[in-house]
């Protein structure tokens, strides 16, 4: 880590401080751990000096090294830990999954195979699994299911839904707020704050061909907040008539796509 981070950085004094935080431990339980490999979990240098070593270590790799030795087409795409790699053939992704191994070893890191594969994904991916009598594969990347779907014109398309760990995981947090704001805030106040933490997930999922997945949380969303809204007390605070002017009240968002992934689209509204 320090020799990737002396190529950038001349002073020696912000080396030295960096380094003292790699070695400032961990802190559990009232008792210091020293820490010999890694950075500290917590640390606020931790995601940023993490993206900084697998800058070197991944990005620089495949760009000058992966990518001009392959026979195709082949491109990356890597947000902090997580990456996916696209290639144009199948021994493309054969050596490079064969070399990624090594290449983290280099390093001191290791793959998580639980959530490493190789699959078949892209124009012929579909026609090619159902003449082998199965579903075409799909893959999760930053909470979305990236699958093989057709434009309106019929032609092949990347789609993306919601995925159901993330989805779950959404309306359970939602569920556990509503249930612990019933007894803290007043109704118009837990509307409120329902109502941004709705917004905050569309602002995020919201986009391109995931209306059906937007649509089903608010409408989820919605009926977990009736559900504890009328459990402030012993008297039903509000039907669903009440309950929907209420929400207009307050101006609950509705499932519009915020983000256009479409690029002509893009472009003809500029």
């Amino acid at each position: 880590m320090l020799k990737f981070l002396r190529h950038r950085i001349g002073d020696p004094r912000i080396t030295r401080l960096i380094a003292r935080m790699l070695r400032g431990g961990i802190l559990e339980d009232g008792l210091v751990t020293a820490s010999e490999e890694g950075t500290p979990q917590g640390s606020i240098l931790s995601p940023l000096l993490s993206n900084i070593y697998l800058h070197y270590v991944l990005d620089l790799w495949f760009s000058r090294v992966v990518r001009p030795g392959g026979q195709g087409e082949a491109h990356y795409c890597r947000f902090a830990d997580d990456f996916v790699a696209c290639f144009q053939y199948p021994h493309d992704a054969t050596a490079f999954m064969e070399a990624l191994e090594g290449r983290l070893g280099k390093f001191s890191l290791s793959l998580a195979m639980e959530k490493t594969r190789c699959i078949a994904f892209g124009r012929f991916a579909r026609a090619d699994a159902r003449c082998r009598g199965e579903k075409p594969s799909e893959f999760t990347f930053l909470g979305f299911t990236h699958y093989c779907g057709k434009s309106k014109q019929g032609y092949f398309k990347v789609k993306r839904r919601t995925s159901r760990k993330k989805f779950g995981a959404s309306l359970r947090a939602f569920s556990d707020w509503a249930r612990k704001a019933r007894t803290k805030l007043r109704k118009g106040e837990m509307l409120k704050r329902a109502k941004a933490r709705v917004q905050g997930h569309l602002n995020y999922y919201a986009i391109t061909d995931n209306a059906r997945a937007c649509n089903a949380f608010v409408y989820r969303a919605t009926r977990i907040l009736h559900q504890w809204l009328n459990r402030k007390s012993q008297r039903k605070a509000y039907n669903w008539t009440d309950l929907n002017q209420a929400l207009s009240w307050v101006g609950w968002p509705r499932a519009h796509i915020r983000i256009d992934l479409n690029p002509f689209r893009r472009a003809e509204a500029c």
